[in-house]
């Protein structure tokens, strides 16, 4: 999906891990976001945020909408960075690894890092207040600012979003995704790539195991057993 590109990709997943384990804050001076959430947030005036449907939620497989009283817990709103945070934050990720570089090793703690490389305070607080104001709860911002999480109702994502929670029934299990891509906003998409765990698909494993092995102390020659 699209929005994945704004967490972890490969060339961020040092900084990324060391980010969660809350390390020294680095020495540079870091950027300031700017308000990115400049027009008042018209519910009437929207953006379809593409590639946020499970594959599997195809319409040979649906079983009809999901009851509008239907809980959907830990809903997660991605959030993203401007061009100018992310030409910031990889230049930072250089001078982290540059054993030249007055910042070599000086990680972030997740406060910092999301102070500097996350929304403003200001877009944060219209975020939270829309999604408030259509009756969502336990709204969490996560410290890296790059997550907002909520509770719903299935009716709630259905008037909100714009899309219907439907039920899907795939290789005999019974499933829930939202049936079309989610809308937002227009004003705050800037801040906004889309939207996680709208669905109870499985996810599919990082990693699969290639075998056991075993080494040689001796020679470090690896075998399989």
């Amino acid at each position: 999906m699209p929005w994945t590109k704004h967490l972890c990709r490969p060339r961020y997943f040092l900084i990324c891990l060391l980010v969660a384990l809350g390390s020294a804050s680095a020495q540079s001076s870091l950027p300031v976001p700017h308000t990115r959430v400049v027009q008042a947030v018209d519910d009437s005036r929207l953006t379809t945020l593409s590639g946020n449907v499970h594959p599997l939620a195809r319409p040979e497989f649906d079983q009809g909408a999901l009851s509008d009283a239907a809980p959907l817990r830990r809903m997660v709103l991605v959030l993203q960075r401007d061009p100018q945070q992310e030409q910031a934050l990889k230049q930072l990720i250089d001078q982290q690894q540059d054993s030249t570089s007055s910042n070599y090793h000086q990680w972030l703690t997740p406060e910092t890092f999301g102070a500097a490389f996350g929304p403003s305070d200001r877009d944060l607080s219209a975020v939270t207040t829309w999604l408030a104001s259509h009756g969502f709860s336990n709204i969490q911002v996560n410290s890296g600012r790059t997550l907002i999480e909520f509770n719903g109702t299935a009716g709630a994502v259905r008037t909100t979003f714009h899309t219907s929670m439907n039920r899907y029934r795939v290789q005999g299990q019974q499933r829930f995704a939202n049936a079309s891509d989610p809308e937002i906003p227009t004003a705050l998409a800037p801040v906004i790539a889309g939207i996680a765990s709208l669905n109870n698909f499985p996810r599919k494993a990082a990693s699969h195991k290639a075998g056991d092995f075993r080494r040689d102390t001796r020679t470090n020659a690896i075998t399989r057993i």
